[in-house]
């Protein structure tokens, strides 16, 4: 924004007049979608037409003047039908081309990490060229950004007069799109929300209220909040216009990077009464209505942003996030399946982690079972560390979720994240650049071409998913939780001390470690018997932990020496304040010779 004030005065003042005069200014006209939506009433009459859009003038600087009007480079990327399956493709090579990469949405700073890459002040070109660099030379294709993650403050997207964009954080975006050219590797910028500064939020807020919770149940229904939001790309497009932005390097443009509601506030959480949206009249007392309400104001509102995107990126794909929030946040609301067969988006992006709910239970809440006429990303998916501790298992767990994504019908992957969060983070993931970059190069296409295939990994954990029996166990709680290195999971007897569980490792083993993962509430006095032999019927007590334990302690046993002729491994715990359970049982040692 200009720092010369009178200037700006005068300038307005000579802009009113001029618009006095018939004809010498006009509106842009919003984008009506191909095909309104009607919604009826219970009585079966029309609803009222869509409400009118508040007019509001772009608030960046006027482009500069030129002979012609300045077109942005054509998008290299599209996307085709191939077999009645819709694919990405290179205009360029004409080849199909499938995205892998990561989300690059962490960055080192100050002894830490920081959440704000493109922040004035904080963003590094060098350090961005190098990491672009680096994955492209592992022949990945791909990052994801997030445009708007600083959204208040110094440095920030919006300008510090809260009046449209900071052009310093526009230089930041142009040259991270130079960096991507320079590496050959693709963006997918996404927006997180509207920038709190800029003016945007109070405009898409102006109608909130008793029937519009303010934030996100009034930014996708109200027609202030559409008005806003076109205002906050229109400007953010025409600013990377002006700068020459390599706009043939995006891979798209995210509206959201993941789209919810809450379900606990208005007009969702309303029982009764008429709601006008930007659709039409819905009665809050029919599910059903409330349903069409949401998915045909989401329909709408995809519409008119991607249309005024494509006023200054003609050849631009548009996407949006999401996740599943029944499974994650069930106070969240979303429904993606209506969005599937009637919205203009030109691909999706969904998330998924493994180490939850089986991926078939995402794909469900999606709706996208047998989907192909659009390209759908699984655009994050990473390995948690509270869920998994350690590194060889959460690769193990990456891999085969990226691989069973294959089957249905995910066409793209990119990892989150590049960096890894700073430790403070609660679901943290590991990191591309762990441990000397090990997932980096262990999904790196250059590695691992066919991302649809398995890669078996080393595991020096004898009990990894070999037969386990117990006691007991609940339903939820199968005994085989203690084996599958998931800490987020565990066997649970359901029933007090005594009880037990045994491990056959498959042959006679030397071992030379035992640990066990502990899972008990409340914390307090146990005893546990370790035991081991050749055969059921023939073990010995190799070790008795007896002490205070709580919630995520490891109980860890190393013998003076290997402890040879050991194929049953059995836990037996005789004293516990809490049902006997377990998280974890790991073995380690080697064959017996």
């Amino acid at each position: 924004m200009s720092r010369e004030p009178k200037r700006i005065i005068v300038l307005t003042l000579l802009l009113i007049l001029s618009c006095l005069i018939p004809f010498a200014c006009s509106q842009q006209p919003d984008i009506l979608p191909t095909a309104s939506p009607t919604t009826f009433l219970p009585t079966g009459t029309p609803a009222t037409p869509p409400a009118t859009e508040t007019a509001v003038a772009t608030s960046t600087s006027a482009p500069k003047p030129s002979a012609t009007p300045y077109q942005p480079p054509q998008h290299r990327l599209s996307i085709r039908q191939t077999e009645g399956k819709a694919e990405f493709f290179d205009r360029q090579t004409g080849e199909a081309f499938i995205p892998r990469g990561a989300n690059y949405v962490y960055v080192p700073h100050n002894g830490t990490m920081s959440n704000l890459p493109l922040k004035v002040g904080l963003y590094d070109p060098v350090r961005t060229r190098r990491d672009f660099q680096a994955l492209a030379a592992l022949d990945y294709n791909t990052v994801r950004v997030f445009l708007d993650a600083c959204n208040a403050g110094p440095g920030c997207i919006g300008d510090s007069d809260n009046v449209g964009l900071n052009p310093d954080y526009l230089d930041n975006i142009a040259d991270m799109l130079d960096a991507a050219r320079e590496a050959n590797i693709f963006i997918l910028f996404t927006s997180n929300d509207l920038p709190d500064q800029g003016g945007y939020a109070e405009q898409a807020n102006a109608r909130s209220g008793d029937t519009f919770a303010g934030y996100r149940n009034s930014y996708y229904l109200t027609p202030d909040a559409v008005t806003a939001t076109k205002r906050y790309w229109r400007d953010l497009l025409t600013g990377l216009n002006e700068r020459g932005a390599a706009f043939d390097n995006v891979l798209g443009w995210q509206l959201l990077n993941e789209q919810w509601m809450f379900l606990d506030q208005p007009p969702l959480s309303l029982t009764s009464g008429l709601v006008e949206t930007t659709t039409g009249v819905y009665d809050m007392s029919d599910p059903e209505q409330k349903r069409a309400m949401v998915s045909e104001g989401l329909i709408y509102y995809i519409a008119q942003i991607k249309a005024e995107i494509l006023l200054h990126d003609p050849t631009a794909l548009v996407t949006m996030g999401f996740f599943a929030p029944e499974i994650a946040v069930p106070g969240w609301y979303v429904d993606t399946a209506p969005l599937l067969t009637d919205s203009n988006l030109d691909f999706f992006d969904f998330h998924a982690y493994p180490g939850d709910l089986p991926l078939a239970d995402y794909v469900a809440a999606f709706g996208m079972s047998d989907y192909e006429a659009k390209p759908i990303l699984l655009g994050e998916y990473g390995a948690f560390r509270h869920i998994y501790s350690e590194l060889r298992p959460a690769a193990q767990a990456i891999i085969n979720w990226q691989m069973e994504s294959c089957a249905y019908g995910f066409d793209g992957w990119l990892y989150w994240t590049y960096y890894p969060a700073a430790a403070s983070v609660n679901d943290r993931t590991w990191g591309f650049v762990d441990e000397e970059q090990f997932i980096m190069d262990l999904l790196a296409p250059a590695n691992h071409p066919d991302p649809c295939t398995a890669v078996s990994l080393p595991n020096a954990n004898l009990a990894y998913q070999q037969p386990v029996t117990a006691s007991a166990a609940l339903p939820e709680e199968p005994v085989t939780y203690a084996v599958d290195e998931n800490d987020a999971t565990q066997w649970g007897s359901g029933s007090d001390a005594p009880q037990w569980l045994e491990i056959d490792l498959g042959q006679a083993q030397a071992i030379t470690e035992v640990r066990l993962l502990v899972a008990q509430w409340p914390a307090g006095e146990t005893t546990h018997r370790l035991l081991g032999g050749s055969a059921p019927g023939n073990l010995i007590e190799l070790h008795r932990f007896q002490q205070v334990t709580e919630q995520g302690d490891w109980l860890v046993f190393i013998p003076e020496s290997p402890i040879e002729d050991i194929q049953f491994i059995r836990i037996e715990t005789i004293q516990s304040p809490s049902w006997v359970s377990w998280g974890e049982i790991q073995v380690f040692g080697k064959p017996t010779p």
